[in-house]
């Protein structure tokens, strides 16, 4: 650490390639503010800003369009059981990891 500013060379080394991909600074800080404060987000470099808004946007929504068992199974998010098919495997009508009959989304008893 023989730098005046006190930090290490790899870390000087990180800043200065993230400021060469934002060459014009105004421009990159523009891409997405998220909640976050400005010392932060001077150091943090402008491809992992912009790639932290493209998998924010990418990202699937969590919540369910409606509640409607008939209609998530017609949609292919729940199985005729019940249970989610992509994801976690729980049980959408019973809330839990079996379906009404105690049965797990393998069809094992549990």
């Amino acid at each position: 650490m023989a730098n005046s500013h006190g930090l290490t060379s790899r870390i000087v080394k990180k800043q200065a390639a993230s400021r060469k991909m934002a060459k014009n600074k105004k421009a990159a800080y523009q891409v997405y503010m998220w909640n976050e404060n400005p010392q932060t987000r001077k150091n943090m470099s402008y491809k992992s800003r912009h790639h932290y808004y493209e998998n924010k946007q990418n990202f699937p929504k969590k919540k369910l369009s409606n509640k409607n068992p008939s209609a998530l199974i017609e949609q292919g998010i729940i199985d005729e059981r019940g249970f989610f098919i992509k994801g976690k495997k729980k049980n959408f009508l019973t809330k839990t990891m079996v379906d009404v009959k105690g049965l797990d989304f393998y069809g094992m008893p549990r």
